[in-house]
């Protein structure tokens, strides 16, 4: 089964960002919220849009640079699952 995985702890660490900095940036009041996204390896399974998007506006504040959901957010596909598609043709 393919997963969608959080790469937000990656993200904090490379720029040396905390996770309590993030929480008080982004004005999300439930810091463990924060904190459980970004531990690696306990993040949550579900996190509602508006939280995302708080957690999207925290970053830009702390670095001053545009965030898409790619670098916080990795789809890996499982590949043993997936069916051949079929060849497409070029015309």
């Amino acid at each position: 089964m393919s997963t969608v995985r959080w790469r937000l702890s990656e993200y904090l660490e490379q720029r040396g960002l905390t996770a309590y900095g993030l929480a008080k940036a982004s004005g999300i009041e439930r810091m463990g919220t924060v904190y459980r996204i970004a531990r690696q390896g306990h993040e949550p399974a579900r996190v509602d849009l508006p939280t995302l998007a708080r957690i999207l506006d925290g970053l830009y504040s702390l670095t001053g640079e545009e965030v898409q959901l790619t670098d916080i957010l990795e789809y890996v596909p499982d590949r043993a699952s997936k069916k051949a598609l079929p060849a497409q043709h070029q015309d």
